[in-house]
């Protein structure tokens, strides 16, 4: 009998529904759903656009970890910025792809954990890594931030949010 790891309940949890997937009405998947995702998304968390500071970013290469189904790649990406993400959950790397055929965008996306230094080999340095309400999901945080530290340019920047408990 195998024994299901932390990270494989995890996985599963992300898998069986990606962030946001229930804050549509369209068929997920489809422009219409995801544009309903993300106007929710901003509405209901209004401080996200400030905080992550799109705009600052045109030209600038941009690596996301876990960006789920792409509410805030999409606004990267439109804004200019060359986009990346690492994702755990295959479901939600799929839902984002997705996203960016439909809206014509143009990303690098790697499902795997964001924890392991071999998901960062072949990628360049980035001006921002980006990581908003996800990292304190998983278990080696120390690990995603000290890979961090050696996919950031020398003036680069990690803009991250976790949840806290109240």
């Amino acid at each position: 009998m195998t024994v299901e790891t932390l990270e494989d309940k995890i996985k599963r949890y992300w898998n069986n529904q990606p962030c946001n997937i229930r804050h549509g009405q369209s068929q997920p998947g489809s422009l219409e759903f995801f544009q309903e995702v993300s106007a929710r998304r901003y509405r209901v968390e209004a401080h996200i656009p400030e905080f992550a500071g799109f705009h600052l970013w045109q030209g600038k290469r941009v690596l996301e970890i876990g960006p789920g189904i792409g509410s805030d790649a999409a606004e990267f990406a439109r804004n200019g910025a060359e986009y990346y993400a690492i994702d755990y959950s295959e479901e939600s790397i799929k839902l984002a792809q997705k996203r960016f055929e439909a809206e014509g965008l143009e990303g690098i996306f790697r499902c795997g954990d964001a924890s392991d230094p071999a998901m960062y080999v072949n990628l360049p340095k980035f001006d921002l890594v980006y990581s908003y309400g996800v990292i304190h999901h998983f278990p080696a945080i120390d690990k995603i931030i000290n890979n961090v530290h050696f996919a950031l340019t020398k003036d680069g920047e990690f803009r991250f949010m976790v949840y806290a408990k109240n």
